[in-house]
């Protein structure tokens, strides 16, 4: 299994995958194609789901003007964050997709050192920016300070039914799926430091940047994915209906 994975959020092997190649999806004819602004209250909902049920409420969301970047569309009292990322700005090597989706949600550690990353990048893409000038910028603020690890333990919550986005720097598509998990705050923490074993049900270290956003990763029980998806019944649905590629296969529950 190719273990590699870009700032933090392409957790997969394809034994997560469960639907629709990108074929199905968006456009790669150009380096930077035009987002389409899914539904305000599709996204924010979409977004909340990487969250456990009791902190939805008090959470700040955001929501993306393809033209601008994102911008907080409730603010909320709990500290967490939610966004919908549509944007893999660590792969210079592979375009932009108008078909990526990927719910995240920070505490108030991660929504003040990294978070930044997504808006920002968010920011340049509107600009007109493609996929290398970003990861340049980008890298530039990890080597300047202006992105700082964590200065404390924390988590971000990844607990969405499923997400879309390439499985790997390799990758040429991308993929949905579903592997909802939990992202513990790591900084330069790697395998070997705590015996990970990559993409399996005991605890693997991903790099979410060039080493202050290191992430301790904890897949969901398959008890737990199984009540997720089934509580996400009606989510499912109008996300399918927006978009094929955001239909999930009901054949199957994601793990092989």
């Amino acid at each position: 299994m190719n273990r590699a994975f870009g700032l933090g959020i392409s957790l997969l092997a394809c034994m997560s995958c469960l639907a629709q190649a990108g074929k199905n999806g968006g456009s790669t004819d150009t380096l930077n194609p035009k987002l389409e602004k899914i539904p305000e209250s599709l996204e924010v909902r979409f977004a909340l789901s990487a969250l456990p049920p009791h902190l939805r409420d008090g959470a700040t969301t955001y929501a993306l003007d393809p033209q601008r970047g994102y911008a907080v569309d409730r603010q909320g009292t709990n500290g967490f964050s939610c966004i919908v990322m549509r944007t893999e700005w660590s792969w210079p090597r592979l375009a932009f997709r108008d078909d990526i989706f990927v719910p995240i949600c920070y505490d108030d550690e991660g929504s003040n050192k990294m978070l930044p990353v997504w808006v920002d990048a968010a920011k340049l893409r509107a600009r007109g920016l493609g996929p290398r000038q970003v990861y340049e910028e980008t890298m530039k603020k990890f080597a300047n300070g202006t992105y700082e690890k964590a200065a404390r333990a924390g988590i971000s919550y990844m607990i969405a039914p499923f997400m879309r986005t390439y499985p790997s720097p390799d990758a040429t598509d991308v993929v949905t799926m579903s592997m909802p998990h939990y992202m513990f705050y790591a900084p330069n923490v790697k395998d070997a430091d705590i015996g990970g074993k990559p993409l399996s049900q005991y605890p693997f270290a991903l790099p979410q940047g060039p080493g202050p956003h290191d992430v301790i990763i904890l897949l969901v029980g398959q008890a737990e994915k199984t009540k997720i998806l089934a509580d996400s019944a009606d989510l499912l649905s109008e996300l399918c209906s927006y978009r094929k590629f955001l239909c999930l296969d009901s054949r199957h529950d994601g793990l092989e």
